[in-house]
């Protein structure tokens, strides 16, 4: 279709042929009116036969061309030129990228080392994030379109706007097309959408592919591949890659886009922080850095309680059995005047005084007899039910008719039984 030296809009001369895709080449170029070197993408003349293609691409063209960032390739120029052949082709003129494409890295080199291929994965999702903010799409994220210079080393990612041009073309179709299928997200391959989200999946599928050098699904044919995206749960990491990149990887290739990063700035941030990341795997706080003795219980003392202090005696000095040191700092020392321990040691011995009397009223009042024959303080009198008499463990005599409710119940006599009083 193309060939060297020939001129497409009487300005842009090929020189060499960089690539060849299913959408069609890619050509090392020369701008004769600027004479600077450019890169130039001609598609394959068939595709400007579907209806409407050739004016969605001029549209993309013109919204790509907007784009500025570091980390995606500039867009110079767009038109269409005649063949010697007699068809006619579209074209795009970028940024010449002096350097390599990650998929030849991969290719070269088989697994990427990670602390150099999460950069370039950080890379290409600001590059992400800038596109989305302007509308923008990729639908075509791989290896193949993300450039790495040889001057800085820094990740470029091109062809923006292609694939969603031809986004329409069967899947079926080889070549460039069955890269695609490699790296397609499930909602893309469904035909549900593409979402942002969608090409932070494709990123996910390169950096499994970098990481381990190879993708994760093969099949015999892109519609197959493309379904293993849809069902098949991607293959596990190799345990020597860091957790944190792992679990990078993992969210990244979410079958669900909610599960996904957020944004593109988001994915950034997490690539970045992947290598020295650790897993959400444990709550426990690192034992170093509470203070001595923190949450340490002794043998058969009670638990540690979040209960708010209750005012009270306080104990003598010194370890106490059962309670928690928490390593508070030790008291000033005291001055002049009573001893607080012995007031301390006092009024524990006044309280449990007033409770063992509480404690004999109690046991007095309760019997069916008072044994030291005293009367009792208690100015109310008790009322004994027919039940109560009944579960008596010896039935009482019924009081005679003469005998009045008040010698009956007379709290003076110090029982309440009549009955027992006359024995």
């Amino acid at each position: 279709m193309l060939s060297p030296d020939m001129r497409l809009g009487q300005r842009y001369r090929l020189a060499s042929r960089i690539a060849v895709g299913g959408m069609g080449e890619v050509w090392r170029a020369e701008d004769t009116v600027l004479e600077r070197e450019v890169a130039v993408k001609a598609l394959l003349p068939s595709l400007l036969n579907e209806p409407g293609f050739a004016k969605r691409f001029a549209a993309e063209a013109k919204t790509v061309a907007a784009l500025s960032h570091p980390n995606v390739v500039n867009v110079h120029d767009y038109g269409e030129a005649e063949l010697p052949s007699g068809d006619t082709t579209a074209y795009l003129v970028m940024e010449y990228v002096d350097g390599t494409s990650l998929h030849d890295m991969i290719s070269q080199r088989g697994r990427i080392d990670p602390a150099q291929m999460m950069p370039i994965v950080a890379a290409v999702a600001d590059a992400l994030q800038h596109a989305h903010d302007h509308g923008v799409i990729h639908r075509d994220i791989k290896p193949g379109n993300i450039l790495i210079r040889s001057s800085d080393g820094r990740a470029v990612l091109t062809d923006f706007g292609i694939a969603r041009s031809g986004a329409s073309g069967d899947l079926t179709q080889t070549g460039a097309v069955m890269g695609t299928a490699s790296y397609i997200a499930p909602e893309q391959a469904e035909g549900t959408g593409v979402l942002p989200a969608s090409d932070m999946y494709s990123l996910g599928v390169v950096a499994f592919h970098g990481l381990t050098g190879k993708r994760p699904f093969d099949a015999e044919n892109p519609i197959e591949l493309a379904l293993h995206h849809v069902r098949t749960p991607a293959p596990p990491l190799p345990p020597d890659l860091p957790p944190g990149v792992r679990a990078f990887v993992e969210r990244a290739m979410s079958k669900n886009p909610a599960h996904r990063f957020s944004t593109g700035t988001d994915m950034a941030s997490a690539a970045r922080a992947a290598l020295t990341a650790r897993p959400p795997t444990s709550v426990m706080p690192n034992m170093q850095q509470l203070p001595q003795g923190a949450g340490v219980v002794g043998m058969g003392g009670p638990t540690a309680a979040v209960a708010e202090p209750q005012p009270g005696p306080q104990p003598p000095p010194g370890p106490q059995p059962g309670r928690i040191d928490l390593g508070s700092p030790p008291p000033a020392p005291s001055g002049g005047g009573v001893n607080k321990s012995l007031v301390a040691a006092l009024v524990g011995i006044v309280a449990l005084v007033l409770v063992g009397g509480m404690v004999w009223l109690v046991l007095q009042n309760s019997g069916d007899e008072d044994p030291e024959g005293g009367s009792s303080d208690n100015t109310e009198t008790s009322e004994v039910t027919d039940e109560t008499t009944e579960d008596a463990t010896e039935p009482s005599p019924q009081p005679s008719e003469n005998q009045t409710a008040d010698d009956r119940e007379s709290p003076g006599h110090g029982c309440l039984d009549p009955a027992a009083c006359r024995r």
